[in-house]
C-alpha cells in the first residue's frame, strides 16, 4: 500500500517525503520504505492495533530486532540488536530529555502518552546521522499527534487487562481553524493488583498509578492552512505514584515531571528550516519498604532524585542536503537517606552535568540504480560533578578513602566523537532491492558509568543484583557496523531479511573490581564481588527478518524473526542481557469491519550468558495469543487473550526478583505474565 511519512518540525528530517511503500499485517506492524528525499527504512507499530500495553515500550516486541528490558510494568528499556539503554537514541515527541531516576525507573519511553501517540517508529538497520546524536544502538521515536489546522477531531480510548486488573482511559481533542490549532490530551493508567505468572505465582509488586496530561498550541505563519510554516508550544505533566519495579532494589514512590517544548518550521528560499527548544524538570522518590517486605536485617532506604534537562535543534534542508546542530544538556542529583536514622545520608550523585554539543551533515542522491545516503556528525561531550558526602565516612575507612579520592579528583571530562554513515539501496527491479550499510559510530559513557563513586546498584537499570562503581576517564565506545539485506516483494509475498555485524572497541560494561577500598566498602554492604565499569572489546552479530503473504482477500500470514549474539573479544565470555532468538508468526483475518488474529510466539533458550556478571540461563518457551475485533468508521472494539494456555516461563530480559517474602524466591529469574484476557475500545470523532 502507499503511505506518506509526515515530517513535523521537531523531527531531524527537513522535508516531506513524497511517497512511501509499505506492507502491514492486522496487528499494526509495518515496514515503510520511503522513496524520495532522505530515504529510509523504518519499522512502525501503532498502540491501538495491538494488545493493550501499560507502557508504550511494549510495542517494541512487535519490531524486528527490538526487545524490551522490563524492570517493572512502567519501566521498559529499549533494546535493539543487543544494545540497550543510552546506546539506543530514544525520542518522544521529537526530543531527547533526561530521566530523573539513576536506575532508569522513568525510562525515556515512559513519558509517551498512550492516547496521543500515533506510532512507535524504529529505524531499521544503521540509523542515519540525522536520526539523533548517539545512535550506536539505533534510533526509536514515538510519533505523537500534533495540533492541526482546519480540523476538529478527537478520540476517547479505554483498555482493560484481567491479569493485574490493569486499566487505561485516555482522551484527546483537536480544534483548529486556518490560523490557530489547539490539541489537548490526558491519560489515566492504573494497575490495581499484582500480576500472576502461568503457575499462579504473584509477581509483586507490579501495581501502579499514573496520570499525564498535556497539549499543544500551533500558530500558522503561512497564508493558508496547507502551508508548512508554523510555530508551536507544547506542555506535558506526568505523575506516577506507587509503581512496582520488582527487578530493582527499590520501587517507585513518586515521579513528577513537567516538560515544555517550543518549535517552528519555516520556508526560507525553498530551504526548510526546523527548530525546537525543549526543557524538562523531573523529581523522583523511591524506597525499599513501602511496597515490598523489608527483612529485619535490612536497612530502610529512601532515594530522592531530580534532573533538569534541555534539548535544542536547528536543521535546514533542501533537495539532497540536510544540515543541523543540536545540543542536550542535563543535571542530575540523587541523595539516599534512612527514614529511621535522621543522620544517615549518602550523595549518590551530586551536581552531575552531562552536556553534548553536536553538528551533522547528510547527503542523499539517486545515482543510476543506487540510492546513496552519506552522513557525518561531530559531537563534543562535556561532563562534570560536584563533591560528595557520606555520613558513614567517619566510621568506615574504605568509604572515607573512596569519598576523598572522588572529591580530590579532576572530575571534569571532555571528549570529541565522530560518526560516519553510508547507506545504499540498489534497485535490481521493481520486485527486489539490495541493502548495504556501513558506519563508524561513537558514544560516551552514561553519567552513572562515570560518577557512581561508592558501590551501589544505581546502574541505569542493569537489574543484575550487583553493586558497581564508575570510572571517570572511560574512553568513548567506537563501533564499526556492517549491514547487508534485501527487500523483495512479488505479488502477495514480501520478504525483508537483514544481516548485521557490530565490532565495538572500548565497549563499556562491568568487570570485577580489584580496588581494595571498593571491595571492602562493598563487603560492608553485603556484596563480596563488586563490579567496576571499564572499557572492553565486544562484538555483536545476527539477523532479523520480516515476511508477509496474502493467502486470499480475507486471510494473510506475517512473520517477524530475530537473532543476535553478543560476545566479549578480549576474553571468552558473552555480553549481558542479550535478547534470545525469537520468531513471531501471525494468521490474520479481515472481512469488512471484522478483524481477527492468531499469533504464535516462539522464544529460544538463552545459554549465551555473561559469566562476568553471573547471569543465569533461561529456557525456551512458546506462547499463543488470539484477538477478535470490529473496526467501524467512528468506533472500534477488540478483545483477546494473551498467553492463551497459561504457560509458565522465564523472561530473560526481565531480570531477577529482588523482593523477599513473596511467592517468588529472591534472586530467581522473573517469570512472564500468565494468561491475560483483555478488552479495548475507542470512539473517534
Amino acid at each position: 500500500m502507499t503511505s506518506r511519512l509526515s515530517i513535523i518540525s521537531f523531527s531531524i528530517f527537513s522535508a516531506l517525503f513524497s511517497s512511501a511503500n509499505a506492507f502491514a499485517d492486522d496487528a499494526g506492524f509495518e515496514v515503510i520504505e520511503v522513496t524520495g528525499h532522505h530515504e529510509g527504512s523504518y519499522s512502525s507499530v501503532s498502540a491501538d492495533t495491538v494488545a493493550p500495553k501499560a507502557d508504550i515500550s511494549g510495542l517494541l516486541e512487535q519490531v524486528p530486532g527490538a526487545a524490551v528490558n522490563g524492570n517493572g510494568p512502567l519501566t521498559g528499556i529499549a533494546q535493539y540488536r543487543g544494545l540497550y539503554g543510552d546506546r539506543v537514541n530514544t525520542q518522544v515527541n521529537g526530543v531527547t530529555l533526561a530521566s530523573a531516576g539513576p536506575n532508569a525507573m522513568d525510562s525515556p519511553l515512559s513519558y509517551a502518552s498512550l492516547v496521543n501517540s500515533e506510532r512507535l517508529e524504529m529505524t531499521r538497520g544503521i540509523a542515519p546521522v540525522s536520526a539523533g546524536t548517539d545512535t550506536i544502538g539505533g534510533s526509536v521515536k514515538v510519533i505523537e499527534s500534533q495540533a492541526s489546522f482546519d480540523e476538529t477531531s478527537g478520540k476517547i480510548a479505554a483498555q482493560y487487562q484481567d491479569n493485574g486488573q490493569r486499566g487505561h482511559l485516555g482522551a484527546k481533542a483537536n480544534i483548529g481553524n486556518q490560523d490557530h490549532a489547539l490539541l489537548v490530551y490526558a491519560d489515566i493508567l492504573k494497575g490495581d493488583e499484582n500480576t500472576t505468572s502461568g503457575n499462579g505465582s504473584e509477581i509483586s509488586p507490579t501495581t501502579y498509578d499514573k496520570q499525564m496530561f498535556g497539549g499543544q498550541y500551533r500558530f500558522n505563519l503561512g497564508t493558508s492552512s496547507s502551508d508548512n510554516e508554523s510555530i508551536a508550544i507544547g506542555y506535558q505533566h506526568v505523575e506516577t505514584n506507587e509503581a512496582g519495579t520488582p527487578a530493582l532494589p527499590m520501587d517507585i514512590d513518586f515521579i513528577r515531571s513537567d516538560r515544555v517544548k517550543l518549535e517552528g518550521v519555516h520556508d526560507i528560499s525553498n530551504w526548510e528550516l526546523n527548530w525546537h527548544l525543549a526543557y524538562s524538570d523531573a523529581t523522583h522518590g523511591m524506597d525499599n519498604f513501602s511496597q515490598r517486605m523489608k527483612m529485619p536485617s535490612m536497612n530502610a532506604r529512601y532515594n530522592n532524585a531530580d534532573s533538569t534537562s534541555f534539548d535544542g535543534l536547528v536543521s535546514i534542508g533542501k533537495d539532497a542536503w540536510l544540515f543541523g546542530v543540536d545540543t542536550q544538556l542535563s543535571e542530575h542529583n540523587s541523595v539516599i537517606t534512612d527514614p529511621t536514622m535522621a543522620m544517615f545520608h549518602v550523595d549518590n550523585f551530586n551536581g552531575v552535568t552531562d552536556d553534548t554539543y553536536s553538528a551533522f551533515a547528510q547527503w542523499q542522491q539517486d545515482i543510476g540504480q543506487w540510492n546513496w545516503q552519506l552522513g557525518a556528525r561531530v559531537k563534543h561531550y562535556i561532563t562534570d560533578a560536584d563533591e560528595v558526602e557520606h555520613s558513614m565516612a567517619g566510621s568506615m575507612p574504605a568509604i572515607k578513602i573512596l569519598m576523598d579520592r572522588y572529591n580530590n579528583a579532576d572530575r571534569s571530562q571532555s571528549q570529541t566523537g565522530v560518526d560516519l554513515v553510508l547507506n545504499g539501496r540498489y534497485q535490481v527491479n521493481s520486485e527486489l532491492s539490495w541493502i548495504l550499510g556501513l558506519a563508524r559510530k561513537q558514544d560516551s559513557a552514561s553519567y552513572q558509568q562515570r560518577y557512581l563513586w561508592v558501590p551501589m546498584q544505581s546502574t541505569g537499570g542493569l537489574a543484575d543484583g550487583r553493586t558497581y562503581v564508575g570510572q571517570m576517564d572511560l574512553d568513548l565506545e567506537t563501533a564499526y557496523q556492517v549491514e547487508v539485506g534485501a527487500d523483495y516483494t512479488s505479488g502477495d509475498f514480501s520478504f525483508s531479511p537483514r544481516i548485521f555485524l557490530h565490532r565495538i572497541n572500548d565497549y563499556i560494561q562491568g568487570v570485577a573490581a580489584t580496588d581494595p577500598a571498593v571491595i571492602m566498602a562493598a563487603q560492608m554492604m553485603g556484596d563480596d564481588n563488586p563490579m567496576q565499569f571499564d572499557n572492553v572489546d565486544a562484538q555483536l552479530f545476527g539477523m532479523d527478518l520480516t515476511a508477509a503473504y496474502q493467502l486470499s482477500d480475507s486471510w494473510s500470514l506475517d512473520m517477524n524473526a530475530s537473532y543476535v549474539s553478543g560476545e566479549r573479544r578480549d576474553i571468552d565470555d558473552n555480553l549481558y542481557r542479550i535478547a534470545p532468538p525469537k520468531v513471531m508468526l501471525g494468521l490474520n483475518y479481515q472481512n469488512g469491519n471484522w478483524i481477527a488474529r492468531v499469533e504464535g510466539l516462539g522464544v529460544s533458550a538463552q545459554n549465551k550468558v555473561s559469566e562476568t556478571q553471573l547471569e543465569e540461563t533461561t529456557a525456551g518457551y512458546g506462547l499463543m495469543n488470539v484477538s477478535l475485533g470490529y473496526d467501524a468508521d467512528s468506533w472500534m472494539i477488540k478483545a483477546g487473550v494473551n498467553n492463551l494456555f497459561d504457560t509458565e516461563y522465564e523472561d530473560h530480559l526481565a531480570g531477577y526478583d529482588r523482593v523477599m517474602g513473596g511467592d517468588l524466591t529472591a534472586g530467581e529469574r522473573m517469570p512472564g505474565t500468565g494468561m491475560n484476557a483483555w478488552l479495548t475500545g475507542e470512539y473517534r470523532f
